[in-house]
C-alpha cells in the first residue's frame, strides 16, 4: 500500500509541474504577444517620420522608439533604412542605453560604417632589422594606394638608419610602404602603397557637426595586430580650437571628447552621419582628443 501512495503521488507531482510549466509557458507566450503588439503600435506611431527623406525626422523618430522602452527595434530599424539620420540615431543609442543595447547599437554602426573601417589601416615604423620602433593608425584615402596618418608618427623613422614603413592591411596582410611627405605644422604624413586596393570613393561630403554631436573614432588597436578588426569609440565634438605643429606654428583644429589610447594616432573620426570630421593628433589626461580637420587631410592627400 506505501508504494502504491508513493507512486500515486509521484504522478501527482509530475502532473502538477507539468501543469505549471505549461501556465508559465502560456504566460510568457502572453507577455511576449503582448510586448510585439506594443512594440508595433510604436512603430506604427512613427512610420511616416521613418519613411521621410529628411534625415533629421528619421533620427529623431529611432531616438523616440529607444527612449521609449524600444532600444532594440530601434536599433533593428536603423539598420534596416540607414542613412545619416539612422547612423545618427545609432551613436546615441550607442552611448545613452543600457550594455546590452548599447553594444547591439555599436554592431549596427560597425555594419554601417563597414566602408569607412575597410579604409582603416595600421602603421608601422621598423629599423632595418625588422623591429618595430612605432605604430599608428592610418587612413587610406583613394585605391591608388595612399595612405594618410598624423605626422608626427613617422618621426620616430627620422635618424634611425635603414628605417622602413610597413602598413597593415585586414586579413593579416601586410605591404611595404614609402614616404611620399611630410608636413610638421599640419601635423600630416602621406604614404603610398604599391597596391591596388577595391575601394568604393571616400565620402568627401563636408562635416556641418556641432558642439555636443555624438562622434565615432574607427580605429584598429595596433596593439592586438593589423589582423583585429578596427573598433570604434563613442565621443562627443567638444569644440573647435588651436593646435600646435612644428615650429611654435598654429592652426584651426577640432576637439572632440572620447577614450583615447596608445596608437589612436591617424585614426578617422566621423560625425554622427559618418562624415569625416579629421584624424586623431592626440590626447590629453582630460579625455581631450585633437582632430587634424578633415579639409586639411583631403587637401594635402591631394597635393601629390
Amino acid at each position: 500500500m506505501a508504494g502504491i501512495g508513493f507512486y500515486a503521488t509521484h504522478i501527482y507531482n509530475r502532473r502538477q509541474t507539468a501543469a505549471e510549466e505549461a501556465r508559465k509557458a502560456a504566460e510568457e507566450g502572453r507577455k511576449d504577444r503582448e510586448i510585439q503588439f506594443a512594440e508595433a503600435q510604436t512603430v506604427e506611431k512613427f512610420i511616416e517620420h521613418l519613411a521621410s527623406t529628411d534625415e533629421q525626422r528619421r533620427k529623431a523618430a529611432l531616438i523616440a522608439i529607444s527612449t521609449l522602452g524600444n532600444s532594440k527595434v530601434a536599433i533593428d530599424l536603423a539598420e534596416a533604412f540607414k542613412g545619416p539620420g539612422a547612423t545618427s540615431a545609432l551613436t546615441t543609442i550607442a552611448a545613452t542605453a543600457p550594455a546590452a543595447q548599447a553594444e547591439r547599437a555599436v554592431l549596427a554602426l560597425q555594419d554601417i560604417l563597414r566602408d569607412l573601417s575597410g579604409r582603416v589601416v595600421t602603421v608601422e615604423t621598423l629599423t632595418k632589422k625588422g623591429e618595430l620602433i612605432g605604430m599608428a593608425n592610418g587612413l587610406v584615402v583613394d585605391a591608388e594606394g595612399l595612405v594618410v596618418t598624423a605626422g608626427h608618427v613617422l618621426v620616430a623613422a627620422k635618424g634611425v638608419k635603414g628605417a622602413s614603413f610597413r602598413i597593415g592591411l585586414r586579413q593579416g596582410v601586410t605591404a611595404p610602404a614609402k614616404l611620399v611627405r611630410r608636413d610638421g605644422i599640419l601635423d600630416l604624413g602621406l604614404l603610398r602603397i604599391d597596391e591596388a586596393l577595391a575601394l568604393p570613393p571616400l565620402d568627401r561630403t563636408p562635416s556641418d557637426a556641432a558642439f555636443g554631436e555624438r562622434v565615432v573614432v574607427v580605429w584598429v588597436d595596433p596593439r592586438n595586430g593589423y589582423e583585429s578588426d578596427p573598433v570604434l569609440e563613442v565621443g562627443r565634438f567638444a569644440e573647435t580650437g588651436v593646435l600646435g605643429g612644428d615650429g611654435g606654428a598654429s592652426y584651426a583644429g577640432v576637439i572632440v571628447r572620447v577614450n583615447a589610447a596608445p596608437g589612436m594616432s591617424g585614426a578617422p573620426a566621423v560625425d554622427s552621419a559618418g562624415r569625416l570630421l579629421g584624424l586623431v593628433q592626440a590626447s590629453d589626461q582630460q579625455g581631450l582628443t585633437v582632430l587634424i580637420p578633415a579639409k586639411d587631410v583631403f587637401a594635402f592627400a591631394a597635393e601629390t
